[in-house]
């Protein structure tokens, strides 16, 4: 591959869909803040969701650290654990107009994956929660990926 490009599994992961099964699975957001620290906060799979094999919209919270982390340098990594693999996709991130209040929307462009698995064991989870009104969340999740879709068509 000339591109980087996210692996087949994780797309379908990051395709927008069956949101029931995926509720309990968090993923890693790590940005840098301006005086260079790493920051980590958790996404789910209603916030990062696989426009192509090389482009994603991610969907936070505004005026988060992470959102003004990645409107200042316009970069960062996601590492989510799927089929028993660690995936760390760095992203070229472009601030985009807001889809729906209180949020802030990027577009990015996979920049590098790096697929982490041993020869003599297999993740069996990521980082796990349970949500404590699923119902509610699970519908903000799903409105939340229909507004981000509706700006663009997708191909996964």
């Amino acid at each position: 591959m000339n591109k980087a490009e996210l692996p087949k599994a994780v797309r379908v992961f990051l395709n927008g869909k069956d949101l029931e099964r995926k509720q309990h699975d968090a993923m890693l957001l790590s940005t840098v803040t301006s005086e260079g620290f790493p920051h980590v906060a958790m996404i789910s799979a209603g916030e990062l969701v696989a426009i192509s094999s090389s482009r994603v919209k991610l969907l936070v919270w505004k005026g988060t650290t992470s959102a003004k982390n990645m409107i200042q340098n316009h970069k960062a990594t996601v590492t989510l654990v799927v089929e028993g693999k660690a995936y760390y996709i760095k992203f070229w991130l472009k601030k985009e107009a807001p889809v729906l209040s209180g949020y802030e929307l990027f577009t990015g462009e996979v920049a590098a994956v790096k697929e982490d698995y041993a020869k003599y064991a297999v993740l069996t989870s990521g980082i796990q929660f349970q949500l404590h009104d699923s119902k509610q969340v699970l519908s903000r999740w799903k409105q939340s990926i229909e507004a981000v879709l509706s700006t663009e068509k997708t191909d996964s």
